[in-house]
């Protein structure tokens, strides 16, 4: 999905229990686990390739903040800001053009590659054609395919030409996976970009120089004095592979890591009883934890099975026990915080009565076994996630329970991830639309309110990810109008509607808007988790100084 930042997110944050520590010899105000010059971060997955047109994994995006640009970027507020370009085009400042089929940015003059040489329209333009290439294995062309061309009326002017009004365009060059800017000069010579030495040793704009890569172990980067803006004022930069998340929170304890972000609300009972961090979190995001209901498979067909399901088990039972509080509430794929879909739209109360009227009205009549069936087959159905993910096994056992007590019959059928998620030409199981009730989540790649990839007639797999199988002609009729300009005022009406049609038909549940929690050392300064991006997104202006004396408190 891809929703429009338009309206502020307030972080909420806090503070855990905190000591003061011993000094160390560098710095009489620092603790003395703290390398004065280096932060240290602990990652649980290792980067697939340093090179954003072929990347695929959330963590090479998270690297990618730190070695590359893109035109723009996100805050902690989800808003775009200027990244290598100067300002984020708008309608107001003339980067948008009035037909909406032109984008305009205008280049920051004194950005360099990391080798010296001057960052020009000519990269812009190049990063769209390595894009666009069929023989790069690009994870995705959505977007990239509205262009028609892009041009440069001068070295520090790009044109980005439209097919059509298409307002998430404004988001197709942001920092992070595809959208980062990579050097013509050096990458612009291959027919193909899979398997060139610039995967592993990148030149980039950004803040920071690669050093080393020591796969299995660590990635190193030093500061890029020369940055377009400003020194950073870190000077290195560790990020270290630590695939056991419950290791990742040992080396935390024992401050051999400065930071470890997007902590799992499984662990937060741990995460807690460290001394010495800061606890951060950005509690409203863009990825979405819900219940999908496959609606070609009988008897997930019927609305009113559909709709008893979620009369049946009660939502403030599983943010309480299950998100302990964590995250926003809200029931379909509009987050109400960034200001797209109904605000009026809520959860159907918890109420197990009115699950069983409506099903007996459906003429599910409840048998001796306290399951309930119409002309001779159960009311009974698969329920998968992924194998291993206590949370959502958790969430699963509680449906289970939930829906037994209404007549239903829930049977968990668990698989690994590359099974469950792999593409239905790969035997993928929902994809391949092989799976009845899936609990998984989704992670928006931008602010945008286009649900088109996922809800759209014409995505159904394999040409979307329409994993509900839901067809709803109405719906594809207010995507396209939802489409027709750059103006919210124009476009929310649009989402308003589709928003109340996913509540009336629940093809889909959403259980939970998933924070995004960050825990590090109380000597780092300028952490600022994000609610769709990367939590590095401005590392540049993090520091290790002395805990204020509002953090400095005893256990």
């Amino acid at each position: 999905m891809k929703l429009t930042a338009c309206f502020a997110l307030a972080l909420l944050a806090f503070s855990a229990c905190t000591r003061v520590g011993s000094a160390n010899r560098f710095n009489a105000a620092l603790h003395s686990w703290t390398e004065p010059d280096t932060v240290r971060i602990g990652l649980y997955e290792e980067p697939d390739t340093l090179n954003p047109v072929i990347g695929t994994m959330s963590f090479s995006s998270d690297v990618f903040q730190l070695v590359f640009d893109g035109l723009i970027r996100y805050d902690d507020h989800g808003r775009p800001i200027p990244d290598l370009a100067r300002e984020v085009p708008s309608l107001e400042n003339g980067g948008i053009s009035p037909d909406g089929r032109t984008l305009t940015y205008h280049l920051m003059p004194n950005a360099r590659w990391s080798d010296g040489v001057p960052v020009t329209a000519d990269d812009v333009i190049f990063t769209w054609h390595a894009i666009m290439n069929p023989q790069n294995l690009t994870i995705s062309r959505d977007g990239y395919d509205r262009i028609t061309s892009m041009d440069a009326p001068d070295p520090h002017t790009v044109r980005v030409h439209l097919r059509e009004v298409y307002p998430p365009a404004l988001y197709l060059f942001a920092d992070g996976i595809i959208g980062a800017i990579v050097p013509k000069h050096i990458l612009g010579a291959y027919p193909n970009v899979n398997r060139v030495p610039f995967n592993a040793a990148p030149i980039g704009s950004g803040p920071f120089i690669l050093r080393s890569w020591e796969h299995g172990n660590a990635i190193r980067l030093d500061a890029n004095d020369a940055y377009f803006r400003g020194r950073p004022k870190l000077r290195h930069v560790v990020l270290r592979f630590i695939p056991d998340q419950n290791t990742l929170i040992s080396q935390l304890r024992s401050h051999e890591i400065d930071l470890y972000y997007n902590v799992s609300l499984q662990q937060m009972a741990q995460v807690q009883t460290i001394r010495d961090v800061n606890i951060t979190h950005a509690n409203s995001t863009l990825h979405w934890e819900h219940i999908n209901f496959n609606v070609r498979h009988a008897p997930l067909d019927e609305r009113a099975v559909r709709l008893a399901l979620c009369y049946a088990f009660d939502e403030r039972v599983l943010l309480d026990k299950i998100y302990h509080g964590y995250g926003r509430a809200a029931p379909t794929h509009f987050n109400p915080d960034f200001g797209w879909g109904d605000p009026r739209v809520g959860y159907y109360p918890y109420d197990p009565r009115r699950a069983g009227a409506l099903l007996d009205a459906a003429g599910w009549k409840l048998g001796s076994d306290g399951i309930r069936s119409k002309n001779g087959k159960p009311l009974s159905f698969g329920m998968t996630t992924v194998a291993g993910v206590k949370q959502r096994e958790a969430i699963e056992v509680y449906l289970q329970n939930a829906w037994r007590a209404v007549g239903a019959d829930a049977i968990v059928k668990n698989a690994a991830a590359p099974t469950l998620f792999a593409p239905a030409g790969s035997g993928g199981l929902l994809l391949g639309g092989k799976t009845d009730v899936t609990v998984f989540a989704y992670e928006n790649n931008n602010p945008d309110p286009d649900d088109t990839a996922y809800l759209n007639p014409k995505s159904l797999p394999p040409n979307g990810q329409n994993t509900t199988f839901y067809v709803n002609p109405e719906i594809a009729r207010l995507e396209t109008a939802g489409l027709s300009s750059f103006d919210p005022r124009i476009r929310r009406p649009a989402y308003e509607r589709i928003d109340q049609i996913l509540i009336r038909d629940v093809p889909e549940y959403v259980l939970d808007w998933l924070p995004e929690i960050d825990v590090a050392s109380v000597d780092l300064h300028g952490l600022r988790p994000v609610p769709i991006g990367s939590d590095l997104w401005n590392v540049a202006e993090w520091s290790l100084g002395p805990a204020s004396a509002d953090t400095a408190q005893a256990h």
